[in-house]
């Protein structure tokens, strides 16, 4: 099912602002849907970030607008290490590289996407080169051994794993050492972001070069036609630069 951050009457909408609504009638409207699909791959790849509403969006009869979280992973991190020990009066010459602490007793990783929800697998790798998900492991407390942190804000939020330095095992080196699947995402579509999308959506409906060009009438202005397409792309990177 196409997924999107704004609806059809959102494009409609910034349309008919710029003046160019062309052919734009309900036979078009899989047409516009599938441009509103197309920015999500992109939109998702540039903010790492994920939102949706659990109620629905009214108006979006598409059923393009999320209503849940969104899982990611496995995803594979490494764990902050230094070369010397910490807190320790003995120096173990073999051990090469050691946990480095961050906040408190705790090392901290920071996970690709933001506003993380829920924490769904947390592999560590043991010295053997096996992985144990501490989320299933019973001898390992969430809180205690682990937690998630999300950093406050709306714009921002980026999300981190601590794991507590002395409940790691002790390995020769801590690239790739842990495995997260999590599911992530901001409850709530703000409406910068639905006309930020819905922008885009449109500069691609009118550019002269695409296969639709739904939003274009008959004898229009090529270089007026551009010009709105450049307006539209710019105000849209306006709007999501808070969120690059």
């Amino acid at each position: 099912m196409p997924t999107g951050y704004c609806t059809v009457d959102d494009v409609r909408r910034t349309l008919q602002e710029t003046g160019f609504t062309g052919a734009l009638g309900e036979d078009s409207n899989q047409a516009v849907v599938n441009k509103i699909a197309s920015q999500t791959p992109w939109l998702r790849s540039k903010t790492s970030r994920h939102w949706y509403e659990p109620g629905g969006v009214t108006g979006d009869t598409q059923d393009l607008v999320p209503t849940a979280p969104r899982t990611h992973g496995p995803e594979e991190g490494d764990i902050p290490s230094t070369p010397h020990p910490q807190h320790s009066t003995l120096f173990d010459a073999d051990r090469g590289r050691y946990p480095l602490r961050m906040v408190g007793p705790y090392t901290r990783i920071r996970l690709d996407k933001h506003y993380v929800d829920t924490l769904t697998k947390l592999e560590v790798r043991d010295a053997g080169g096996s992985y144990t998900d501490w989320i299933a492991d019973s001898t390992k407390q969430e809180g205690e051994d682990y937690r998630l942190y999300v950093e406050p804000g709306t714009t921002s939020s980026p999300s981190y794993i601590d794991l507590r330095v002395s409940s790691l095992p002790a390995l020769r080196h801590y690239d790739g050492a842990v495995r997260v699947t999590y599911d992530y995402g901001a409850e709530g579509l703000s409406r910068t972001i639905r006309e930020a999308v819905a922008m885009r959506t449109a500069a691609e409906l009118l550019a002269p070069d695409d296969e639709a060009n739904l939003g274009i009438p008959e004898n229009a202005n090529l270089q007026t036609i551009e010009t709105k397409v450049q307006a539209l792309e710019r105000q849209a990177e306006e709007k999501l630069e808070p969120y690059l």
